[in-house]
């Protein structure tokens, strides 16, 4: 069970067994005398409940896998997560009484859902780290790049590497199975879910009557990049050939999902302009009382076909910040002041930038901009890192909700890897699933620095 359709499946099933719980719920309390009425509107209150429920779940990370390890850890998230939903129902049922859920009714099914959420979630984890619940996967090949990808996935939740063939036993740190001649044999013996070919040189050594026999015992077979790919959402650069990005699908673009896009930046951009304006007044006083003005930071950065552009930001770093210089930003860099501590780790620093959306120089999604002094030096040392200028640079993104902030060429390149699969997959439901996820890391505060 992949991690994405597991929490997709998590969530349905929440969600019907709130609906489930409230029918529940109100038929307990009808036959207690003098306790309730028949409810024409009960199918209405559920759904609300269901989806309130969700939300708050969500924000909690009760839907992301990598949150979902341990009993403490999934018990407090849902404390925490159900303490917030009765919350918001109090509140909404406060402000509009008509769709409100009688108080015993409302009990009971929050406790039906809240130990059915718990015993559902300690099953995933369980069925996480069970065998049976990996995709079962054979490697062919030993040399560098098959190292490279167990190095690089061993620990994933989702697939289990049961051992590698090759023409004799390698340096491989997993339990080999034989030739590439017995690979048939091997197949059928141990039924796999997939076969990784990552062979090194594949130019006449690729056996494709054998692959094409394994493809058809109903075995996928995939090269490392397609597998890298799949199971961690990043590209995996070190692996990767012009051929592969030219002749992959993706990477394709279209005029109605750019005018798409661009309506919907313009739209979100004013919208919060209206919404958050209190906030950004509140923050420029705060930056003004501590250090003076001023409150903006401008810097250039390159964006769209490598056009330079004025970056808009609440300065949250004193004065003179760079007067030695361009350097990156450290782990309790010196240089950051108490006010601006707490709005990068909040991303409220970030809300100007609207103004570089509505000027059509930044959408809300895509591969966060750099500046040119850097740009330089990564285009030097990590290939294809220039490919992310053919995209319009986004306030947040794929690399952003996915990888801690990084303050070196290395973490560039890893934020390469996710940059490449978002310019590839990229769309409308993909940005929406970022901006969600990039406001559940401004509310716990994660990812800044």
């Amino acid at each position: 069970m992949s991690g994405q359709k597991g929490s997709i499946i998590i969530a349905l099933v929440d969600f019907l067994t709130a609906l489930v719980a409230v029918f529940i719920a109100k038929a307990v309390s009808i036959h207690l005398p003098g306790l309730s009425l028949p409810d024409k509107l009960l199918f209405e209150k559920a759904l609300i409940l269901a989806s309130i429920l969700i939300i708050c779940y969500h924000y909690q990370d009760l839907y992301n896998r990598n949150y979902l390890r341990s009993l403490p850890e999934i018990l407090s998230s849902m404390l925490i997560g159900s303490g917030t939903m009765l919350f918001s129902l109090g509140l909404l049922y406060y402000l509009v009484p008509g769709i409100g859920l009688d108080r015993e009714v409302l009990l009971v099914a929050l406790a039906i859902i809240f130990f059915e959420g718990l015993g559902l979630r300690m099953f995933y984890v369980n069925l996480l780290y069970r065998k049976y619940g990996k995709a079962k996967v054979i490697i062919l090949g030993s040399g560098r790049s098959a190292r490279h990808i167990v190095e690089e996935v061993s620990d994933n939740y989702t697939a289990r590497f049961i051992g590698y063939v090759g023409r004799e036993p390698g340096s491989l740190q997993l339990k080999y199975l034989g030739t590439i001649e017995d690979l048939p044999d091997i197949v059928d013996r141990l039924g796999p879910d997939k076969l990784v070919v990552a062979l090194d040189d594949r130019r006449g050594n690729l056996p494709f009557d054998t692959l094409l026999q394994i493809k058809t015992m109903g075995c996928d077979v995939v090269d490392t990049a397609t597998f890298y790919e799949e199971l961690t959402g990043k590209i995996l650069v070190e692996e990767i050939r012009p051929s592969s990005l030219i002749f992959s699908r993706g990477f394709i673009h279209s005029r109605f999902m750019d005018i798409s896009k661009r309506v919907f930046d313009v739209f979100l951009a004013l919208f919060i302009m209206v919404f958050a304006s209190p906030v950004m007044l509140i923050t420029a006083i705060a930056i003004y009382l501590e250090s003076g003005w001023p409150v903006f930071y401008l810097q250039d950065r390159v964006g769209f076909k490598g056009k330079d552009f004025s970056i808009i930001k609440f300065r949250s770093m004193v004065k003179d910040a760079e007067k030695h210089g361009p350097r990156w930003c450290e782990e309790g860099d010196p240089r950051i002041t108490r006010v601006g501590r707490f709005i990068r780790k909040t991303r409220i620093d970030e809300l100007p930038q609207v103004i570089n959306v509505l000027r059509n120089e930044m959408s809300f999604v895509g591969p966060r901009p750099e500046r040119r002094y850097f740009i330089k030096q990564l285009e030097e040392n990590i290939p294809y890192y220039g490919i992310r200028l053919n995209v319009k640079p986004g306030v947040t993104g794929w690399a952003q909700i996915n990888y801690p902030y990084g303050d070196s060429a290395e973490d560039a390149k890893e934020k390469l890897k996710y940059e490449l699969y978002y310019m590839k997959n990229r769309s409308l439901w993909l940005d929406l699933v970022i901006i969600l996820q990039t406001i559940k890391s401004m509310l716990k505060g994660r990812g800044a620095q």
